[in-house]
């Protein structure tokens, strides 16, 4: 019986230890991304090289479409071929297309839903990354979860869970000592 209770309280410690890192860790990251966005007026704040988006437009469809959550990565060259996220100062906007062509230190780009690519050229200072994974549909969720909002229900979920941990635990105890 008392292996039982050993387990319990390890598996209770690491459950809160779990659940205060990924809570710390979503809530600090999303600090840090309002604080690029607002502050700096870093569009895309990255992570160990890393950033992510959600796409706003068809202009890759099939591939990526509209609401789907974009994870890219910087990469010390690109290739024809290569999806890459790009800022263009014309627009102001971000940009995730496929580079049809490399000319130096610049790039040619078209989105795959496109009939024709587009009329500038993209130097490579401009370039985020490379888009590197692709999550359909997620986009909704991710913009949801770097809202105020948002925010708020990482922190407020993290607590239910801990509370729900807390209650499991009660019971458990008490169905050992009804059993002793």
């Amino acid at each position: 019986m008392e292996k039982k209770g050993k387990a319990g309280k390890i598996f209770k410690i690491a459950f809160r230890v779990l659940l205060i890192f990924v809570v710390a860790v979503l809530f600090a990251y999303n600090i840090y991304v309002l604080i690029a966005r607002v502050a700096f007026g870093i569009g895309m704040p990255k992570v160990f090289g890393f950033s992510c988006a959600t796409v706003a437009s068809g202009s890759m469809a099939d591939e990526i479409e509209t609401g789907d959550f974009i994870i890219t990565k910087s990469q010390k060259e690109y290739r024809v071929g290569d999806i890459i996220t790009f800022y263009d100062s014309e627009s102001g906007t971000y940009i995730t297309h496929r580079i049809i062509l490399v000319s130096g230190e610049n790039y040619a780009t078209k989105g795959d839903a496109n009939e024709s690519a587009d009329d500038f050229s993209v130097p490579i200072s401009a370039v985020v990354g490379k888009v590197v994974s692709v999550w359909k549909g997620f986009g909704k969720v991710a913009a949801f979860l770097q809202s105020p909002l948002g925010l708020l229900s990482i922190v407020g979920g993290g607590a239910v869970l801990w509370v729900i941990a807390d209650i499991i635990a009660l019971l458990f105890g008490k169905k050992k000592k009804e059993t002793e």
